[in-house]
């Protein structure tokens, strides 16, 4: 019996903070007594090129053995890229997934007297290339659902068609039909579509991820991701533009160089981030745009009807809409969150009501003796110090105030309160300070679920410091 490698992570993509199991059996034994001839199976995580974990363990009652490996996949994930959330307001309008995923391979063997056959050889059995994304689970998600995030994509005389929309990495909950949208909307959002709504301010910035990998029931060989994002800009019913940004390497998607080059998307373009708010969405026409909603499109071969040449119309994905609201001239200026979600990705909210700030000081002190007993007599002068600080840690700290918010806001809200990454966007910082994303620490240490039916009206608070503190002299 040859070793095998009879179970691993979940394919196409899995989340690294949650079970990741692998099984191995097939120890090899002797013919003639049944006995073991290895001791040890060996497990070995290989990532670039690079042996990243040497696992071994001794069979157990079953004849197999079972690892977990999520600590080690744990090692190589991260949160987003530091400026994430600037893409598109400082360059490029896409971001691949470099940082929030990590692509690697297991190869299993046996250890016999200590010595581990050589690879590659007949003794060595191997996974293809799998992925892990910086998402967490739940201990009983074994494989991992992924469906719902994959969309399908057909095609018709050529012409690409989605067969079932995948969803976004984004942990929103609350969404409405395309039927039900009464407003202005593109002549293909209809029917059963998911519309999350987001309700920005023109200054906001904001992101979405997608995985970047559809199947495809007998659409054309040039769709093998996304091709593009389109953007459909509205005031009150009327269409006011239909923006595009192109899904290629130099705009900082891919796996595409250029429009249509069908290439098949592998590490580190498994999964595609592009820029969304008003003020990182680079053709956002302003004040006269109420709303607009971001697609996520396929390729579609040449004759097809449809905006773009080569981009179908229809997103693949459940589409969002971005409803631009104005501030009140008497409320407070917004501080607005960036945080690291359960998917590995980006999620965003406003605090727009009541903001405080304050300082947390800590001193370390001294007693300074009046006088100089170093000095050629004794002189003491009373503008000299006595208790004297030699050093202080200064927290700058904050507390904001949701508006009133609804129940589907305050179950989204528990991703923020949960997060170990969490970024903030100053809006009362002058200048193009508030456009700048600074990474905070959490003050707040717990989360209860509001909702209208027990609280009626209600709203969030959440306190929070810099994550570096401010700077002072010595006394």
């Amino acid at each position: 019996m040859a070793i095998v490698i009879d179970q691993y992570p979940t394919q196409p993509f899995d989340q690294a903070y949650g079970p990741n199991p692998v099984t191995i059996k097939g120890l090899p034994t002797d013919p003639a007594t049944g006995a073991f001839t290895a001791e040890k199976y060996v497990l070995q995580i290989w990532r670039n090129g690079e042996l990243i974990a040497d696992l071994r363990q001794s069979p157990n009652s079953s004849a197999v053995a079972i690892f977990d490996i999520q600590n080690t996949l744990q090692n190589f994930v991260s949160p987003s890229a530091p400026q994430i959330e600037q893409i598109g307001y400082l360059g490029n309008s896409l971001l691949n997934s470099a940082s929030e995923s990590v692509a690697y391979e297991i190869r299993a063997c046996y250890e016999a007297q200590g010595v581990v056959p050589a690879y590659p050889g007949p003794e060595w059995d191997v996974t293809p290339i799998l992925i892990d994304f910086g998402g967490t689970k739940d201990y009983y998600q074994v494989p991992y659902p992924t469906t719902q995030y994959i969309p399908s994509v057909t095609a018709s005389a050529g012409c690409t068609y989605p067969l079932k929309f995948g969803k976004p990495f984004s942990d929103r909950v609350s969404y409405r039909l395309a039927s039900e949208i009464t407003d202005g909307k593109p002549s293909w959002l209809g029917g059963n579509m998911r519309v999350y709504d987001w309700y920005v301010t023109a200054d906001d910035m904001t992101t979405i991820s997608y995985y970047n990998v559809p199947t495809s029931v007998g659409a054309p060989a040039e769709m093998r991701s996304i091709e593009a994002f389109t953007y459909w800009q509205y005031n009150g019913n009327t269409q006011l533009s239909v923006d595009i940004v192109y899904n290629v390497t130099s705009d900082g998607g891919g796996p595409n160089a250029a429009p249509g080059d069908g290439v098949v998307p592998a590490y580190p373009n498994i999964a595609i981030t592009a820029s969304t708010g008003p003020k990182n969405f680079q053709d956002f026409v302003g004040p006269p745009c109420t709303h607009y909603y971001v697609a996520a499109n396929s390729y579609t071969s040449t004759g097809c009807a449809s905006e773009y040449p080569n981009v179908g119309d229809t997103s693949i994905f459940y589409v969002h809409r971005f409803n631009i609201i104005e501030p009140t001239c008497n409320d407070f200026p917004e501080y607005q969150f960036s945080w690291l979600n359960s998917y590995g990705f980006r999620d965003y909210y406003s605090f727009s009501k009541r903001k405080n700030r304050g300082i947390n000081m800590t001193r370390n002190e001294y007693l300074k003796e009046a006088a100089d007993y170093n000095s050629t007599s004794y002189d003491v002068n009373k503008y000299d110090r006595g208790t004297t600080v030699y050093s202080q840690r200064l927290e700058e700290t904050f507390e904001a105030f949701t508006d009133y918010i609804s129940d589907a806001d305050a179950l989204f809200l528990e991703g923020l309160f949960k997060s170990a990454d969490v970024k903030v966007r100053f809006n009362d910082a002058p200048g193009a300070a508030k456009y700048e994303w600074l990474p905070v620490s959490l003050l707040t240490s717990s989360y209860e679920e509001k909702t209208y039916r027990k609280d009626r009206l209600f709203q969030y608070n959440i306190r929070f410091k810099r994550a570096h503190n401010l700077k002072s002299q010595r006394g």
